[in-house]
């Protein structure tokens, strides 16, 4: 029985520190975006949304009630009537477990409608972080495309025009 208390403590602080984990946004970088190169176009909100983001669900949640539920049920009848108490709860407990994590990770986002200098009109979906505000429509924005993620960033700080680059001539010796 100590083990399975054991099992279970593990697993419920795996749970919750994925609930913890820490969610790209406009202010907020995965570690594996540091360091590369994001191709950035410019364009304004038409329109932006406040819409539901379907977390991920790691099936933790589903492994911490199965094992709540099969320690619950053991604690229920003798022989076979146990087994089928620690079946019942193991089940249960996977489903609610479930049901749990996936609540925990459901979340709120919003959606963007943005036009580009270009002409083009995209939709991107992105989470706002904690003490960040919706770009209104009509803000000037850049949305950075970095293999195929986009992420829509506040642009009316930057220069509308600038000079175009020095570059470097490579002659022959």
């Amino acid at each position: 029985m100590k083990s399975l208390k054991s099992v279970f403590a593990v697993l419920i602080c795996a749970v919750f520190l994925a609930a913890c984990a820490q969610r790209q946004s406009q202010n907020v970088y995965n570690h594996s975006e540091v360091g590369k190169s994001s191709a950035v176009s410019f364009g304004t909100v038409v329109a932006s949304r406040v819409v539901d983001v379907t977390g991920e669900n790691s099936g933790a949640g589903a492994l911490v009630g199965a094992a709540a539920g099969a320690g619950a049920g053991s604690y229920i009848g003798s022989g076979s009537g146990e087994a089928w108490a620690v079946g019942a709860g193991l089940l249960v407990g996977a489903v609610a477990g479930a049901m749990a994590e996936q609540a925990m990770n459901d979340r709120q986002g919003i959606e963007y409608v943005v036009t580009l200098e270009s002409g083009v009109t995209l939709t991107i979906v992105q989470e706002i972080g904690e003490g960040e505000s919706q770009l209104p429509p009509g803000a000037r924005v850049m949305v950075q495309n970095s293999g195929g993620y986009q992420r829509v960033l506040p642009a009316a700080h930057l220069p509308t025009q600038i000079n175009r680059p020095q570059g470097i001539e490579v002659v022959d010796p």
